[in-house]
């Protein structure tokens, strides 16, 4: 038996919402049924982990957990403190990191962290994986299955994922479930309050070069009966209402259909994220009379399908997306993204009038070149000198370049759309 604990760090996130850490409970949940001593302890919430154990043979850190894995940061500080702070309080313990960062720099993570081992591959098969490799014996720094495919970008093999029926229930009680937060709906305006987090399906189908995919292009569904026992827990725990971290809600049309007859009548809200065309394609009411109250939509710029980044979503169908969430009495979100190469609403400034005119709530990103995604293969040499970034300040430098040379001033372009009253920003109050 190994006594584990994991370590969530705190991150400037934290000040609106402070999500649950599904991949940490899901992976804690099976290496328990392996027959560890698991814990959990997220340092957003918790001085120290909730446990008797007074030690720990190993301390996995996670770099972005599942809310934030789609757009990690590229500033491994916060995951540096955790760590620190973590090994201060138990000194003999290994030292292990999974998550984004280690899967796609997997070297420079491991020396940014100053642990001892790293893995790649989808956070909660990575820590089971590795886990796995440390307790038959293995000792390498970038710990590896015995076989699978090299991930192209970093020659080493990824672990590969746990088939979703294989994985054990989460380990929920090992988490202050009732204490996490999101944007929820009271009386049709969003506000922080207190939500679970589901992840009905895995993964998605769209090729979006800015977009990072960490569980990758393949749909892969749970079995219903497992999400709705994962919706009860929740619920068991306090929660009156989830985020549904899928990808592309409602994207296989019988296996949502199914899901939201199953959600009906449960006393439960929730918010889900999905495309225009996908809302487009399906009736929407199934989904508020199973409760939904909002919905995001990747709407990202009225010029993106002109931009070259295979994201071919027309202004028109954000705005028909968009009144057919509103008729269905369901509150609208949109991602509002700056930066895209080539995107004349960003340069000219119509993208900010789009936006204050979008009848919905929004919210914002500056483009940043991640690695993991094509269009950082396709950008980050010509911006490091010709050659792929070897570190994370390269990286960053890459996305600090970027923007440098972009025709347009992005940040006073986002001082313009957070002055904007649609701005999500100005309807939630930060926590605490």
């Amino acid at each position: 038996m190994t006594r584990i604990c994991f370590v969530i760090p705190s991150n400037p996130f934290d000040q609106y919402f402070v999500q649950l850490p599904l991949d940490a409970v899901t992976a804690a949940g099976q290496l328990r049924a392996d027959g560890h001593a698991v814990a959990i302890w997220d340092q957003r919430l918790q001085d120290a982990p909730d446990t008797a154990e007074d030690d720990f043979d190993l301390l996995i850190a996670i770099t972005a957990i599942a809310d934030r894995a789609q757009c990690y940061p590229l500033e491994l500080g916060p995951v540096a403190a955790a760590v620190e702070r973590a090994t201060a309080r138990f000194p003999r313990a290994r030292t292990l990191a999974v998550g984004a960062h280690p899967t796609h720099l997997p070297e420079a993570t491991r020396a940014e962290l100053g642990v001892d081992h790293v893995a790649l591959g989808e956070v909660d098969s990575a820590a089971v994986g590795a886990v796995r490799s440390l307790t038959a014996g293995a000792t390498d720094p970038v710990l590896t299955p015995d076989s699978g495919n090299l991930l192209a970008s970093t020659g080493v093999r990824p672990y590969p994922p746990v088939p979703l029926e294989e994985f054990a229930f989460p380990a929920f009680d090992l988490v202050p479930v009732a204490r996490y937060t999101a944007e929820v709906i009271t009386g049709g305006l969003p506000m922080p309050g207190p939500c679970g987090m589901v992840l009905a399906a895995r993964g998605c189908t769209y090729g979006c070069t800015f977009c990072h995919l960490p569980f990758g292009t393949r749909m892969r569904t749970q079995p219903h009966d497992r999400v709705m026992a994962e919706v009860e827990a929740q619920q068991a725990a306090g929660l009156e209402f989830v985020f549904f971290l899928d990808y592309v809600f409602g994207i296989n049309k019988g296996f949502y259909r199914e899901l939201c007859g199953r959600l009906k009548g449960r006393g439960l809200g929730w918010v889900g994220q999905t495309r225009a065309e996908i809302v487009l394609k399906n009736d929407v009411s199934e989904w508020a009379e199973a409760g939904c109250q909002g919905m995001w939509l990747g709407a990202e710029s009225p010029a993106i399908a002109d931009t070259g980044v295979h994201k071919r979503v027309t202004e028109q169908q954000v705005h028909d997306a968009v009144m057919k969430l509103r008729d269905a009495g369901i509150t609208p979100f949109a991602f509002v993204l700056l930066g895209l190469p080539g995107d004349e609403a960003c340069v000219s400034g119509r993208l900010v009038d789009w936006a204050a005119g979008m009848p919905a709530w929004f919210g914002i990103n500056q483009l940043y070149l991640r690695p993991g995604t094509s269009l950082y293969d396709e950008l980050a040499p010509a911006l490091n000198g010709g050659v792929r970034p070897a570190t994370w300040q390269e990286v960053q430098e890459v996305t600090r370049r970027y923007r440098e040379e972009y025709p347009v001033d992005l940040d006073a372009q986002q001082r313009r759309l957070t002055e904007l009253p649609n701005f999500l920003g100005n309807a939630i109050v930060p926590v605490g």
